[in-house]
């Protein structure tokens, strides 16, 4: 997946076009209590090639410790365009970013330069631009040392959750657990709700507008509490929902336009293929391209695409 990185530098009389410290801390202070949504734009320079979906690793230059402390997508593509709250008040470049992890780099790092010094190509440590492109292999080895931390979304008890008995990584009940999830949909309301209000309550495939037949679908099977999350959910239809759970339907991550397995090609959702899919009104609430991905990667392993 194509990486890019985003550089932040403290607010200094060496630095006068610097971030002011405490517009971060605001930042991060938003994050730590709805850590669900929260987007801010970021100047980018490669705006010809950053797309929806692309990671992005956000680093601390300047003088004293520097290091990676925040990572998310981009959910909005670079725009020509003006930010009232950047100190460079005047139009660039800027990509809306939906942040997974934020830290305060003035209290830690998710990974220290000093651990990551040697790998770094010059260019991303040094340069003066925010937004350029980082190298596949150096984005691998950065996923590798992020630490297995998430950020913790409002508590739902397991009684109003997907039934959480299933092992994740057990093939032979994937079935049994779909059949299972199924029969507890109505058990996650307030993950229906935040989905109801994304999508307007229509159907992201079909735009159904019949509430009382849409439903919460996980793109990541519900694995506990951090899986709900609006970027790890579809609001579709009941039927939709099923075949999705089943792995007869899904959504292809870049097109984002809807794929059905060969068994569904001479049923009536044969005239769902190719269908797009439809996007939530605030960008930050799309869902996430990583989670579309890892879901088409395991629709087309199954049916040998």
């Amino acid at each position: 997946m194509p990486a890019y990185w985003l550089t932040y530098k403290p607010l200094s009389a060496a630095s006068p076009r610097g971030w002011p410290a405490e517009k971060l801390r605001k930042l991060v202070r938003r994050f730590e209590g709805d850590p669900t949504n929260v987007t801010a734009l970021w100047r980018f320079a490669s705006h010809q090639s950053g797309r929806v979906g692309d990671r992005i690793y956000l680093f601390k230059q300047g003088s004293g410790p520097r290091g990676v402390f925040g990572t998310g997508e981009i959910v909005e593509a670079p725009l020509l365009q003006s930010d009232p709250t950047d100190i460079d008040q005047g139009p660039r470049y800027r990509a809306k970013i939906r942040f997974d992890r934020l830290v305060n780099p003035g209290q830690e790092f998710l990974i220290e330069f000093e651990t990551i010094a040697e790998m770094l190509p010059a260019t991303l440590v040094t340069t003066r631009s925010s937004g350029i492109s980082v190298p596949d292999d150096v984005a691998v080895e950065l996923e590798k040392r992020l630490p297995p931390r998430l950020p913790l979304l409002p508590t739902i008890g397991s009684e109003l959750a997907d039934d959480p008995s299933f092992d994740p990584d057990s093939v032979e009940d994937e079935r049994e657990r779909a059949i299972r999830a199924i029969r507890v949909r109505r058990g996650q309301p307030a993950f229906r709700a935040a989905l109801l209000e994304a999508y307007g309550r229509r159907c992201a495939i079909t735009g159904c507008a019949v509430a009382d037949v849409l439903e919460a679908a996980h793109i990541t099977p519900y694995l506990g509490r951090l899986t709900h999350h609006v970027s790890n959910g579809l609001l579709l239809r009941t039927d939709l929902h099923t075949l999705f759970d089943c792995g007869l339907l899904a959504i292809e991550p870049v097109t984002r336009t809807v794929v059905i397995a060969e068994a569904l090609k001479i049923s009536s959702y044969s005239k769902l293929a190719g269908t797009r899919l439809r996007q939530p009104e605030e960008a930050a609430r799309a869902p996430s391209k990583r989670n579309l991905e890892k879901r088409y990667r395991e629709f087309g392993a199954r049916h040998s695409l």
